[in-house]
C-alpha cells in the first residue's frame, strides 16, 4: 500500500499538483494508523485528499483517480445487482442489448431518469460491463456505442416522444433532460477510465491534467471547472496583491547595499561606521489592459480580467480597453458596478465589434491616435489576446514599438501554445519582438510562471 501511495504522489506531481515529501510521509504515516482490513475506497480517497491534494476541488479529483484503480463499490453493486437479477432485469441471454450477455432494464432506467435516480443508473451501467474496443481517436463513436448498449438512446427517444404527446410537462421534460445529461457524463467518464487503464501512464497524466483546474486550458475548460478555476485565480490574485514590488529604498532592515555603504564611508575617510540597508518598497504602477473579445478567447479574457480585479489594490490606476476590430475604453463600465456582475455582462459593452473578425492593426493604430500621448511613463501595458490578425495588411507592430518605448513595460499574454504562434493568421512571433515580454498563458500554472518571472 505504501508503494501505491508513492505512485499516486508521483502521478499527482506530474499532473501539476505540488506534492512534497513531507505530505507523502504524512499520508503513509496516517495510513499506518488506520485499519487496513476495514479500508474502503472512500476512506482511501479522503486520505489522499486531506494529505496530498488539500484543495476545495480535490475531493472529486481524488475520487476519480482512486476509482481508476479500485473500480465501483463492490458491496453496493452486489446488493443492487442482486435485487435486479431477482427481478429478472438482467438475464444471461444474448441478443437482448447491453454487454456481456446482460439485458438492459430499459423500463427501470426510464423510471430512474424520471425520478433522477442517478445512483441506480450508475449501478446498472456497472452491471452491464460495457467494454471499450475502439481506438483512442474515436471517442464520439465510443460514446454512441455506449449510449446504445446502455439504453440511453432508447430512454432519450422515449422522453422526446412522451413530451411531444403531452405525457410530460415542460418541467418534467427539463428534469429528464438533465438526468439524461448526467447519465451521458457517466458514459464519458467510463470511456476515460477504460482508456486510462488500457493506455500508458503518459495518457493517464494527460487525462489528470484535463481534470486539474490548474493545468486545464482556459480555452478548453467546461462549465463545471469554471468555478474551481475562478477560486484558484482569486487565490493567486490575493497573493500578488500583497507582494511587495521590486523597487527599493533605504531602511532599517533589508539587504546591505555595498555601493551605498562605501559612498557613505567616504565621509569618514573610508571607515565604514554605518552599513546602508535597502528594503523593498511597495510600488503601485498604473496598469492599462487591452483585451481581445473574440469568441475564440472569451474564456481566457474572463479569467484574466478576474485576476486583474483580484489584484486591483496593487495598482494605482487600472484602465481597461476592449476590442475585436475597434478599440473601446471600458474603464467606466467596470467602475460603475460590481466586478462579478461586470464580468458576466461583458457583451453589453458595444462598439468594439463591427465585422466579427479581429483586426489588431486597426486597433493598435486607434490606440496610437487616441491614447498613446496620455500614456504615463510608470504604466505597465498588458495585451490579452491570440494575435490573430485575420490576414489584414496593417498589423500595428510599429505601434507596439512606440508603446514599449513610452511605457514602463509592455507584456503580451497569449492563450495559444507557442507552437501555434506561427500558424495560420497568428502574428505573435512578429509581435513579440516589440514587447518587453510575450508569454504563452494557457492555464493557471503558466500564469503563475509568468508572475514569478516578473
Amino acid at each position: 500500500m505504501e508503494y501505491f501511495i508513492l505512485k499516486i504522489a508521483r502521478l499527482l506531481r506530474e499532473s501539476g499538483i505540488n506534492v512534497n515529501s513531507r505530505e507523502t510521509s504524512d499520508c503513509i504515516r496516517l495510513l499506518k494508523m488506520l485499519d487496513l482490513d476495514k479500508m474502503d475506497k472512500y476512506t482511501f480517497y479522503q486520505l489522499i485528499n486531506t494529505t496530498l491534494i488539500k484543495s476545495p476541488w480535490g475531493l472529486d479529483y481524488a475520487l476519480w483517480l482512486i476509482e481508476l484503480y479500485f473500480g465501483p463499490d463492490l458491496e453496493m453493486l452486489s446488493d443492487h445487482l442482486g435485487i435486479l437479477e431477482r427481478r429478472g432485469r438482467f438475464s444471461p441471454e444474448d441478443g437482448q442489448g447491453g454487454s456481456a450477455g446482460k439485458t438492459v432494464p430499459i423500463e427501470m432506467l426510464i423510471e430512474a431518469v424520471l425520478n433522477n435516480e442517478i445512483d441506480l443508473i450508475y449501478v446498472v451501467l456497472q452491471g452491464l460491463h460495457l467494454h471499450l474496443d475502439i481506438n483512442l481517436e474515436h471517442r464520439e463513436k465510443s460514446l454512441a456505442k455506449f449510449q446504445t448498449q446502455s439504453g440511453w438512446t432508447k430512454a432519450a427517444n422515449h422522453m422526446e416522444n412522451a413530451f411531444r404527446q403531452a405525457e410530460l410537462t415542460a418541467e418534467e421534460y427539463q428534469a429528464a433532460r438533465q438526468a439524461l445529461e448526467e447519465w451521458n457524463n457517466l458514459l464519458k467518464d467510463e470511456i476515460e477510465r477504460q482508456l486510462a487503464r488500457n493506455m500508458s501512464s503518459e495518457h493517464l497524466i494527460q487525462e489528470m491534467k484535463k481534470r486539474n483546474p490548474r493545468t486545464v486550458s482556459f480555452l478548453d475548460c467546461d462549465d463545471a471547472q469554471i468555478g474551481q478555476m475562478s477560486q484558484e485565480i482569486q487565490k493567486i490574485g490575493r497573493k500578488l496583491a500583497v507582494r511587495k514590488g521590486r523597487r527599493r529604498k533605504v531602511g532599517p532592515n533589508g539587504t546591505i547595499s555595498l555601493n551605498r555603504s562605501i559612498k557613505h564611508a567616504l565621509k569618514t575617510c573610508g571607515t565604514p561606521l554605518n552599513l546602508i540597508k535597502m528594503q523593498r518598497k511597495q510600488s503601485k504602477p498604473d496598469l492599462w489592459l487591452l483585451c481581445d473579445m473574440s469568441n475564440s478567447v472569451s474564456k481566457f479574457i474572463y479569467f484574466m480580467l478576474m485576476f486583474v480585479f483580484a489584484t486591483q489594490q496593487r495598482y494605482a490606476n487600472v484602465r481597461s480597453f476592449l476590442f475585436v476590430d475597434q478599440l473601446v475604453e471600458a474603464t467606466d463600465y467596470f467602475q460603475e458596478q460590481d466586478w462579478t456582475g461586470s464580468l458576466s455582462n461583458l457583451r453589453k459593452v458595444s462598439s468594439y465589434n463591427r465585422t466579427g473578425y479581429s483586426h489588431y492593426g486597426n486597433v493598435l493604430l486607434q490606440f496610437f491616435d487616441r491614447y498613446l500621448p496620455f500614456l504615463p511613463k510608470k504604466t505597465t501595458v498588458l495585451i490579452l489576446g491570440d494575435g490573430k490578425n485575420n490576414r489584414n495588411r496593417l498589423d500595428g507592430s510599429e505601434v507596439l514599438a512606440q508603446i514599449k518605448e513610452k511605457a514602463a513595460a509592455l507584456y503580451w499574454l497569449n492563450p495559444l501554445s507557442k507552437d501555434q504562434w506561427d500558424k495560420g493568421d497568428c502574428l505573435m512571433t512578429k509581435y513579440q519582438e516589440y514587447c518587453t515580454g510575450a508569454f504563452s498563458v494557457s492555464n493557471i500554472e503558466e500564469l503563475e510562471q509568468f508572475l514569478n518571472s516578473l
